[in-house]
């Protein structure tokens, strides 16, 4: 297991979905849950990853206009929790997780940061 999985899927609070590392060209599924793996399919999987990244280019011209660093994005959805966290300019860690009350937020982004 990679230092990324287990740093993430540590955290108290967070079952971890999907966890990935991305690239400036392409991604690496790092885990993803059992119960999960047949719901996503390559095609599904590489649509994400263009849209995410996609989706980091605003972010880091975003940041520039607010002049504050740009630690992640966290997306909530009914049941799930998406986080993306940027490690360098259009590289970044890709995690889901199931969505609970409360919700250990800021404690992941701590996590991803400390990678």
């Amino acid at each position: 297991m990679s230092e990324l999985v287990e740093t993430l899927r540590g955290v108290d609070g967070a079952e971890a979905r999907v966890i990935a590392s991305l690239g400036s060209l392409d991604f690496e599924v790092e885990y993803i849950r059992e119960d999960v793996e047949s719901r996503y399919s390559g095609g599904d999987l590489e649509s994400a990853y263009r849209l995410i990244m996609a989706n980091q280019v605003t972010g880091d011209e975003f940041k520039d206009l607010i002049d504050e660093a740009f630690e992640a994005q966290a997306l909530f959805f009914e049941n799930v929790v998406v986080l993306v966290s940027p490690s360098a300019r259009y590289e970044a860690v890709f995690a889901s997780f199931d969505r609970t009350e409360p919700f250990p937020v800021t404690e992941l982004i701590d996590a991803a940061d400390r990678l």
